[in-house]
């Protein structure tokens, strides 16, 4: 499971924001006094790994997209074979009920996902390929060269779905690397601006300038902290 991000705004702004906030710091030398050793160094690190981050997550999905997109070509097949080998178990077995249902899946169409589908033509296959069903079979037309090519189909999908689920995969891992980049920004970009705000009150007029460099009142967004608010300390009893 990937770590989820601790904020409630989209990256660009993280890193539109962090870039403003870092070069602030950068700017300020007087601030590293209030800084802990390395942070705005590690702060513009971190803004360098969560735009490669948000590529890497764009370039694992297009994988997923190009993956499904070059699968259905295959699936048309498969399935068209798939439909061929019911139709004729039809035929042969007609009347058959539970063993159309069971052996060749008749009138199962769910569930939809690949996975799903390909398990049932699994079974169809298995269905087509067991000797006294391909005897039958072959009495309404059915030939050894259908079966070769109903297993050829099958065959294209077999590792295309092993292939899809590890892009997902990388999709998912590309994403868990940039939330926690992400979030490690957010917590240098929050200990940069708490130390700009101590360094320059916005009680001094004269600090709405540089106050602003550091975004003190626009970043985070409204609403954008998941932090909690601290509860209010219990009032003492009565006497």
């Amino acid at each position: 499971m990937s770590e989820p991000l601790r904020f409630h705004f989209p990256i660009a702004i993280l890193s539109r924001d962090g870039e403003a906030i870092t070069s602030a710091a950068e700017k300020h030398a007087e601030l590293a006094a209030r800084l802990p050793a390395g942070n705005v160094t590690q702060a513009r690190a971190l803004i360098g790994q969560v735009a490669s981050g948000i590529t890497s997550q764009k370039g694992k999905l297009a994988d997923v997209g190009t993956l499904t997109a070059a699968q259905s070509a295959s699936l048309q097949i498969l399935r068209t074979w798939m439909s061929r080998a019911r139709q004729t178990a039809s035929l042969a077995f007609a009347g058959q009920t539970v063993k159309l249902h069971e052996e060749f899946q008749v009138g199962v169409t769910t569930p939809t996902d690949l996975a799903s589908i390909l398990s049932r033509a699994d079974i169809i296959l298995a269905g087509v390929k067991k000797p006294d069903n391909l005897v039958a079979l072959k009495l309404k037309g059915w030939l050894d060269a259908d079966t070769t090519a109903f297993a050829a189909a099958r065959g294209q999908l077999g590792s295309g779905d092993m292939t899809q689920e590890t892009a997902k995969g990388g999709a998912k891992d590309a994403t868990g690397s940039r939330n926690h980049a992400a979030n490690d920004l957010y917590d240098h970009l929050a200990t940069i601006q708490n130390a700009a705000d101590l360094q320059w009150p916005a009680e001094n007029p004269a600090n709405a300038g540089v106050r602003d460099e550091f975004r003190l009142d626009t970043f985070p967004p409204r609403g954008g902290s998941t932090a909690p608010t601290p509860p209010l300390p219990t009032p003492p009893p009565a006497k």
